[in-house]
């Protein structure tokens, strides 16, 4: 049995995860609703029914508790979103159009109104503070490293070209994905998303070996014909 004092002190240690959890989860829901500038820590407050004084025992200002709303919340979840689920494709290219489908394709017009969660925050943040550009950065180049990792494996089971270049096309798939939420938002209408997506359905082509199913969001299987 675990002497009193250490039970207290892990019982303080999962309190304190768990408040910041939910400031945390507070403060990325309104960042995302109303900006990092519009949004108060009284906002914050209200929805986590938490005191001042445990939010700032948590984080000192309102810059800090956005550092981590970046590193804690938005980084993990582009990953988890968009990276992650690819080890379960063999081909990687068509892991990355189903992703689409299920992430913007099939998502509700109001969440996609509210933009990307970390494009937002680089359109805001990247040119005033310099930290939140380092650690927004620090998230793309997260996603665009993992997606590199995928496009590598794909050259290598014979889905992608030996020719490709894994770096520049994760660059171009991540740049697609971000503009993709630009276009949707800036329209309030994501109809044009089936256009958006041929487009990228037909830059995945040009980098397939042919004779093997072009990926499509859908899962339609088209077989190329090998040049002669």
């Amino acid at each position: 049995m675990l002497p009193t004092g250490r039970v207290r002190r892990t019982k303080k240690t999962r309190n304190l995860a768990e408040t910041r959890k939910q400031i945390l989860t507070a403060a990325f829901g309104e960042i995302l609703a109303h900006g990092f500038h519009a949004t108060s820590i009284d906002a914050i407050l209200e929805k986590t029914e938490l005191t001042k004084g445990a939010l700032f025992h948590q984080f000192a200002t309102k810059l800090e508790l956005g550092y981590a709303v970046v590193d804690e919340v938005i980084g993990p979840m582009t990953m988890a979103r968009w990276v992650e689920p690819l080890a379960s494709f063999d081909n990687p290219l068509d892991g990355i159009l189903r992703l689409l489908e299920r992430n913007i394709g099939d998502a509700p017009q109001a969440l996609l109104n509210q933009g990307c969660p970390l494009n937002n925050l680089i359109q805001e943040m990247a040119n005033s503070d310099a930290e939140f550009q380092r650690r927004l950065g620090r998230v793309i180049e997260s996603w665009i490293g993992g997606i590199e990792k995928d496009i590598e494996r794909g050259r290598k089971s014979r889905h992608i070209r030996k020719s490709v270049k894994a770096r520049s096309v994760a660059e171009y798939i991540v740049m697609s994905h971000e503009g993709f939420f630009g276009i949707i938002k800036g329209l309030r209408h994501k109809r044009i998303f089936r256009s958006l997506v041929a487009s990228l359905e037909l830059y995945f082509a040009g980098i397939t070996i042919p004779s093997r199913p072009r990926p499509t969001a859908r899962g339609r299987a088209v077989i190329y014909r090998r040049r002669a």
